[in-house]
């Protein structure tokens, strides 16, 4: 008996492998029918979707180290600009402060000379203005001295030669 049962069960096992190994690949071919073209479709977008990102960012990093650099380019010329403001502004100013400086000089020579023109015209006020006082106060006193009137022309002899007298 041992070999029937042995003969069964081998059969009983051999017969479990084929409905197993059937049933599987009525599982595998209902699995490919049903789920694999629709998993497989999701896969591929999700792969395309993923290489489009991919992409994506790629470009958009392209994009942004164009911009840096267009960015940097700016930054230095915007500085470089700024560098030639700053230098033309020290020179326009050393410019201005000569200006100021020269224009501030004629001015004050020109003030001294109005000045030395108003002294030499009241010295000339004064020297006149004594003249006439000296002239009476010589004739009066002359008069006093000598007794009589002197002429005019003895007058300004005198009185001229008193302001020279003076003026030395």
């Amino acid at each position: 008996m041992k070999p029937l049962m042995l003969l069964g069960a081998t059969s009983t096992a051999l017969g479990n492998t084929i409905v197993t190994l059937v049933s599987f690949l009525l599982l595998l071919w209902l699995v490919k029918r049903i789920a694999w073209k629709p998993l497989m479709n999701v896969l591929e977008e999700r792969e395309k979707t993923i290489n489009s990102d991919i992409d994506t960012a790629s470009e958009a990093k392209k994009i942004a180290l164009r911009d840096r650099a267009e960015t940097e380019a700016q930054l230095r010329e915007a500085r470089n600009s700024a560098n030639e403001l700053l230098s033309k502004a020290q020179i326009e100013g050393k410019e201005l402060q000569k200006t100021i400086i020269k224009t501030a000089n004629e001015d004050a020579q020109r003030i001294r000379k109005q000045v030395e023109q108003e002294v030499e015209l009241e010295r000339t006020r004064m020297l006149q203005s004594m003249r006439t006082e000296i002239s009476g106060l010589s004739i009066a006193l002359a008069e006093k001295i000598i007794g009589r009137e002197l002429s005019s022309e003895d007058q300004d002899r005198l009185v001229n030669e008193f302001i020279e007298g003076l003026e030395k």
